[in-house]
């Protein structure tokens, strides 16, 4: 499980400026529909974490979004936080108590659940934004932010991924765009 800390509506070191909200409306948290879903490829073995955190999602009680920890306290995150009492049992065969203190987490309100974010990010993955003409170089499920987030190389593609997106017509407020700097792999000098 990887855990972060929140950091919604901040730009990235060295950006002026904070992430695009793809279809920033109001609207509700919806699944990815079926007959979209159907279009899937299974997911592949060996299974990923986020694949273990969608199970999670799917299995129990009160929207299960993640986990991070805020200034070294623990953070659950649920969708329905009224449910935290028996999201917070069921969450214990889970997870490891050395890695999350699940009991001693606070809650907090997602908008998404993980199976809802892993749904969406897989469907979105065949739709071609992945194109070297798009700059898109990164691309998450991510818990602090309960959004997927996929990170560009500049403004033009920013615009042009964040149209493909509204083209699609993906929910209200469930896809973040960013201009960050890619990751560099450690050179072997």
């Amino acid at each position: 499980m990887s855990c972060s800390a929140p950091d919604e509506g901040k730009p990235e070191p060295g950006l002026s400026e904070p992430a695009l909200r793809v279809r920033d409306c109001e609207g509700p948290a919806t699944s990815l529909p079926a007959e979209l879903a159907a279009t899937l490829e299974p997911r592949p073995e060996p299974r990923t974490q986020d694949d273990h955190w969608a199970d999670i999602a799917r299995e129990v009680p009160g929207g299960f979004a993640g986990v991070l920890y805020d200034d070294g306290q623990p953070v659950l995150m649920l969708t329905r936080p009224e449910e935290a009492q028996e999201a917070k049992a069921a969450l214990a065969s889970h997870v490891s108590p050395g890695f999350f203190d699940v009991a001693h987490a606070e809650v907090r309100l997602a908008r998404w659940d993980f199976a809802q974010l892993a749904d969406w990010y897989a469907y979105l993955g065949t739709q071609g934004l992945w194109r070297p003409e798009n700059g898109v170089h990164f691309g998450d499920k991510d818990e602090a932010d309960n959004r997927i987030v996929y990170g560009v190389l500049d403004a033009a593609s920013r615009a042009r991924v964040a149209n493909e997106l509204e083209a699609l017509g993906v929910p209200c407020d469930l896809v973040l765009v960013e201009i960050r700097a890619p990751i560099r792999g450690l050179s072997a000098e």
